[in-house]
């Protein structure tokens, strides 16, 4: 025989097992305005509704045809280990149960006849173990779900902390090796200026006034040096921070070059260096940053001038390719070695090259120069051949140029 309640109206499922009808109607009876009842006279149906039910509580007879209630708990222990187990037995079977019961197989034993008030009060205890049980493995999984989650969450923040750490030690590195490029770099100039301007100070009565006026000039060129040092250290650092605001404006860039040359012509008459401009235009109008391309332009031209032997051509070409205007500054000097030339833009990096004249170099202003025709939205790039001189090119892109 086999009775369950159709309408699961409770929280808790309640499985009747005894092989006596009248048990079973009797402590359905009992309990079915508790809890929701499923009840069977054999071992096997019993099998058959805890698959199909959430049973939370087994009452089972312990002598069955075929099967005693310890051994039908034995094989639903493993499948469904939290339900609480009930053993309704006679005194000749007690020694049985209590070995199950210290097996933790059993949950309780309830004797026959059994006392009604007895039985309710263990079968309510049965239920609240069985709610402490889940609640606890519940609570271990939510547990074991934070614990994992708290895990990722130290592994993400480990993650970025040694990120961050190792930014600021590439900063530290990078802090160190400008103070090391700064104090190696100005100690030179400065301390030539120094020692040129002690002599003048101590003995500038007995030096002639033609001496005077070099030792003025070279004070001079290291000042210049070493302030063009500094605004280069500026640069860069601002590039690098992001700090690299252009302020764009239409004009006539072939004047605009034609007017800049006329400040490195100077440096190139030193050198007996003649500097022309070639281009098939009259005028190309077209928008960039005055003070940015005008430190681009002058730092391409006194490398020009400064590489090249005396007594050479400087040529400036300027063309205009689709959407964009290309500038090619051509000298005929010594050229840069093939296997050297993937550094050239690189800041801090020298080529073996020499100065014709022992001019100084930072190292940081081809960087900069390539900082300025990107950030214009340009390519900048450089041909050169040992002993055939060198071409760097840049480009300046506008998508409204004009032609006149």
């Amino acid at each position: 025989m086999r009775t369950a309640e159709l309408n699961n109206k409770f929280e808790h499922n309640l499985l009747i097992i005894d092989d006596e009808p009248e048990i079973v109607k009797a402590l359905t009876r009992q309990f079915r305005r508790k809890y929701n009842v499923f009840s069977t006279t054999n071992a096997e149906d019993g099998f058959g509704i805890m698959e199909r039910e959430n049973i939370q509580v087994v009452l089972s007879d312990q002598r069955m045809p075929g099967i005693t209630g310890v051994d039908f708990f034995a094989r639903i222990k493993s499948k469904y280990p939290d339900a609480l187990k009930l053993i309704l037995t006679g005194y000749s079977d007690i020694e049985a149960v209590i070995g199950a019961i210290n097996d933790g197989q059993v949950f309780r034993y309830v004797t026959k006849p059994w006392n009604p008030d007895e039985l309710e009060t263990i079968i309510k205890e049965a239920f609240e173990k069985y709610e402490l049980i889940t609640n606890n493995r519940r609570l271990m999984h939510n547990l074991q779900e934070v614990n994992e989650t708290l895990e990722e969450k130290v592994k993400e923040r480990t993650l970025e902390l040694e990120k961050v750490n190792e930014k600021l030690s590439e900063l530290n590195t990078e802090k160190n090796r400008y103070i090391g490029i700064v104090a190696h770099d100005l100690r030179s100039p400065i301390g030539t200026a120094e020692s040129f301007s002690n002599l003048l100070i101590e003995d500038i009565a007995e030096i002639e006034k033609d001496i005077q006026l070099e030792y003025l000039k070279i004070i001079n060129n290291r000042c210049n040096f070493s302030l063009d040092l500094i605004h280069n250290f500026l640069d860069v650092s601002k590039i690098e921070a992001g700090i690299f605001d252009l302020n764009l404006t239409e004009q006539n860039y072939l004047s605009f070059v034609e007017e800049n040359i006329l400040q490195e012509e100077i440096l190139a008459k030193n050198k007996a260096q003649n500097i022309v401009i070639e281009s098939t235009h009259e005028t190309i109008e077209i928008h960039f940053d005055t003070n940015k391309i005008q430190q681009a332009l002058n730092n391409l031209l006194s490398n020009a001038i400064k590489y090249s032997m005396p007594n050479t051509n400087i040529k400036i070409e300027i063309l205009k390719n689709n959407n964009e205007v290309i500038t090619k500054i051509i000298d005929q000097g010594q050229g840069i070695p093939k296997e050297e030339l993937p550094n050239v833009f690189q800041a801090y990096k020298t080529t073996s090259v020499k100065a014709t004249a022992n001019e100084k170099s930072t190292g940081l202003g081809l960087a900069i120069v390539k900082k300025i025709i990107e950030a214009h939205g340009g390519k900048i790039w450089v041909e050169s051949e040992e002993g055939l001189g060198s071409t760097f090119y840049f480009t300046i892109p506008n998508n409204t140029l004009e032609n006149s």
